[in-house]
């Protein structure tokens, strides 16, 4: 193992869930075209937590290896040292059989894919110990810490909810700085995140490892005013973030929407429950939940829009708009990591408020439309390709990889 860049790096990649469907959260998204992306250019083994999905779905060139299902409810993480997302991981099913991995001393690489891997850290901080070539790698989702301390802000919390809340946070912090001090090399997934991530360690280099796309692709599209005076929110609605991200929406959105005849739709994977609140509430949203036929219901929207009010990170929904030449109206916050500038690749505003009065203000302007979906799509044609985080990915683990780190 002196030299892993004259052979095929074996590396174990520990992940939350089966990141295949039902998990289609972009976490899920990302960690699969990730671990895709690692089989063609190492010899790859997976933990993950079941997820109930067909395992068939599985990249092939993949050894995969599964846990149980996570833990569910949230009471008893208070115990724990982890945070919530990290303890509802730590099952003994999940350690167990991560122990049994951990017997082969031939890892070149243990890669821990989400904070929610925290758990993981002391255990493969043990390995290295015994094994000092061997690398650790944090792969980030987003800066977590800040982003979780704002949907904790926006959540509906009685005062020992939020000590809970409160408590959850420190672990965060903590273990967040963890995964970035003790990792030997730190993923990105937006060049955003580096600024943040140097006031937490100045000393090391960061990774970029922005999501590529493998998706459906429109290879053509003309906005007239013959499309429907539709816009779109695309994305599943499982998580309470993002049950609550369209809620504020809705809230601050709807009579003025309403009055000016322009349709909603809420496309994704949505629960009963909130399916149930929205129609009773909003009677003039349509929510048709899961679409089959995506670009169907792209070719009857005039624009999509992105109204995430917490959250950091890359959107991977982005990827969906951009290549499925819909174009995008959304938050500046919210829209970060698009090789395309704001007011030719897409149309921004500062907050919600201001968000309703631009979708009022151009959605009968098809020509503005048309024309910022195809600057999009030509800015990013070749700029989110999974064979170069390949490349990129395979660099790390060579002999150099200053060549690749920032």
């Amino acid at each position: 193992m002196s030299d892993i860049s004259r052979r095929v790096p074996r590396v174990l990649y520990l992940a939350k869930v089966f990141p295949y469907f039902p998990a289609v959260a972009g976490d899920a998204v990302y960690s699969g075209g990730l671990i895709q992306a690692w089989s063609t250019v190492a010899d790859v083994t997976v933990l993950c937590a079941d997820s109930g999905g067909d395992r068939e779905l599985g990249t092939p060139e993949v050894s995969w290896h599964f846990a149980s299902h996570q833990r569910s409810g949230r009471a008893l993480s208070i115990l724990s040292r982890f945070p919530l997302i990290a303890w509802k991981g730590a099952t003994a099913a999940y350690r167990s059989r991560l122990d049994q991995l951990l017997r082969d001393p031939g890892w070149d690489a243990i890669v821990l894919d989400n904070i929610g891997l925290a758990h993981a850290l002391p255990r493969a901080e043990t390995y290295r110990s015994k094994h000092p070539e061997t690398r650790l790698i944090y792969v980030s989702h987003e800066w977590e810490y800040p982003t979780r301390a704002s949907k904790y802000r926006q959540y509906r919390m009685g005062f020992a909810q939020r000590l809970v809340a409160a408590l959850d946070l420190r672990k965060v912090r903590r273990w967040e700085n963890a995964l970035i001090t003790k990792t030997d090399i730190v993923t990105v997934i937006n060049t955003s995140d580096l600024e943040p991530f140097r006031t937490i360690d100045s000393s090391r280099k960061y990774l970029p490892v922005i999501p590529g796309y493998d998706g459906p692709v429109s290879a053509s599209r003309t906005i007239t005013h013959e499309v429907p005076r539709r816009v779109l929110l695309l994305g599943g609605r499982r998580s309470e973030q993002k049950q609550q991200i369209l809620l504020d929406w809705l809230a601050v959105g709807y009579e003025a929407l309403v009055a000016a005849n322009i349709r909603v739709m809420v496309v994704g994977d949505i629960g009963d429950d909130l399916r149930a609140r929205v129609t009773r509430e909003y009677p003039e949203i349509e929510v048709l939940g899961f679409a089959s036929d995506l670009d169907e219901v792209i070719s009857q929207a005039r624009a999509g829009l992105i109204v995430d009010t917490v959250g950091s990170g890359f959107k991977l929904r982005l990827l969906s708009h951009v290549f499925q030449r819909l174009p995008i109206i959304g938050l500046r916050g919210a829209i970060d990591g698009l090789p395309t500038p704001e007011g030719e690749g897409y149309l921004a505003a500062s907050d919600l408020e201001a968000l309703v009065s631009l979708v009022c203000q151009v959605v009968d302007t098809p020509e503005l439309l048309d024309a910022v979906q195809e600057r999009a799509f030509t800015d990013c044609e070749s700029a989110f390709s999974w064979d170069q985080r390949a490349s990129t990915l395979s660099a790390s683990l060579g002999t150099a990889p200053d060549q690749v780190l920032l």
